[in-house]
């Protein structure tokens, strides 16, 4: 008997959790030695790689089981004007026409090409209503997260001015929609901060979950300081639930 179960022992092999701890050590070890050589350059570098997982896990896998109402809400948002939405434009009001002017003055610096900061006004001014979210903070996300660069890729794949994640697209709203498009973009970004602002009822917490870094303030605090250079004077009155 007792050789028997020995030989049971022996078969089985090392459990999943000896050989997780042990695949775990062997990549500490190999590890470290790089860390403690690494510059500051590529230290950065491997936290944003180390990302990578922490926001699939915050973002992609809770989708299945992410409330019905909240989903159906991302739907909706994620969808785009109406062919007559956009067709009858509505009478821009003084208030826009205000906004829009200040929004290309203040990205200038960054967007040189009129027609295309005229755009990225519209839209912001457009998507912030819709989704009572500051202008100035949606600025500031975008001058953190792009340089207000349409085409810009991030080395996790986020895309365009507000680095959208294709997930969201896949997911939720449309897999045929282009995230370079200023106004998909947009749409997307404004919608996902709504969603996240809606869910955790805090600017920061909202930021950090949109940046997938809940837990830390780097992100957010970055993006808070930003919104002084948009002259972000009393922002929360175009915000709510925060």
């Amino acid at each position: 008997m007792k050789q028997t179960e020995a030989l049971r022992r022996l078969l089985a092999g090392p459990s999943a959790k000896a050989v997780l701890a042990l695949v775990l050590l062997l990549g500490l070890t190999f590890s470290l030695p790089f860390w403690m050589r690494s510059t500051s350059e590529d230290r950065q570098h491997m936290r944003q790689l180390t990302t990578v997982p922490a926001l699939l896990e915050d973002q992609l896998l809770p989708l299945p089981v992410m409330p019905r109402e909240e989903q159906d809400a991302l739907r909706r948002m994620f969808r785009p004007p109406s062919t007559e939405e956009v067709r009858r434009k509505p009478r821009r009001d003084y208030a826009q026409v205000v906004w829009e002017a200040d929004i290309r003055q203040l990205i200038s610096p960054w967007v040189s090409n009129a027609d295309e900061a005229q755009e990225i006004a519209y839209w912001t001014y457009y998507y912030c209503r819709r989704f009572h979210l500051s202008i100035e903070l949606v600025l500031a996300l975008m001058s953190v997260e792009s340089n207000f660069d349409h085409f810009a890729v991030s080395n996790v794949g986020a895309r365009g001015l507000m680095q959208v994640m294709p997930f969201w697209k896949e997911k939720l709203g449309s897999p045929k929609d282009n995230l370079f498009v200023i106004e998909t973009n947009i749409r997307y970004g404004c919608a996902v901060l709504r969603h996240y602002l809606d869910r955790y009822h805090s600017r920061i917490k909202a930021l950090q979950a949109y940046n997938g870094s809940l837990g830390s303030p780097r992100y957010s605090s970055k993006v808070l300081r930003r919104m002084k250079q948009f002259r972000a004077i009393e922002s929360n009155k175009q915000e709510k639930s925060e």
